[in-house]
């Protein structure tokens, strides 16, 4: 597995990637399915945040989507903004091995702590997290009215 830096040639797949998951969709952004329009523009925000984007490959399956801030000016965090795994790929083992990946990639750059905020009602996320060893720091609110829990993980 690798991390794909996420471009405009692969936008097809980051959108069906996106769009495979309607639960998450629903709470995250009160609808099943996301325009290239919404996708594009989320994209875009982020980035002019700071933020980087990648596709999750294995073999010639892109499985999910990593994207993570180096450093938030609101809290000087460094944060994983988003790790989604394509619906198919589910309870397959692949958020796990994402994850670890992606602990891979913060250690080459010397990042031993982040964050992330996850959705209140998205408990199968409360539990993989909490499985994973992340700590609950506080709640706090996504895109001004959507209840979060953030979490943190400090890496040995």
């Amino acid at each position: 597995m690798k991390l794909i830096p996420a471009t405009d040639e692969l936008f097809h797949i980051d959108l069906d990637i996106m769009n495979s998951d309607p639960f998450f969709n629903r709470i995250s952004a009160n609808k099943e399915r996301l325009s290239p329009e919404e996708v594009r523009t989320e994209i875009d925000e982020a980035k002019q945040a700071g933020a980087e984007r990648f596709l999750v490959q294995d073999g010639q399956a892109y499985v999910g989507v990593v994207e993570y801030l180096p450093l938030n000016p609101s809290d000087q965090c460094t944060w994983l903004g988003l790790l989604l795994i394509k619906k198919e790929f589910q309870s397959l083992g692949y958020g796990t091995k994402t994850l670890h990946l992606f602990y891979q990639f913060l250690k080459e750059k010397q990042i031993r702590t982040f964050r992330i905020g996850v959705i209140a009602e998205n408990e199968p996320a409360h539990r993989f997290w909490k499985k994973q060893g992340f700590v609950e720091v506080k709640k706090a609110f996504y895109k001004t009215n959507i209840p979060i829990m953030i979490y943190e993980k400090v890496m040995d």
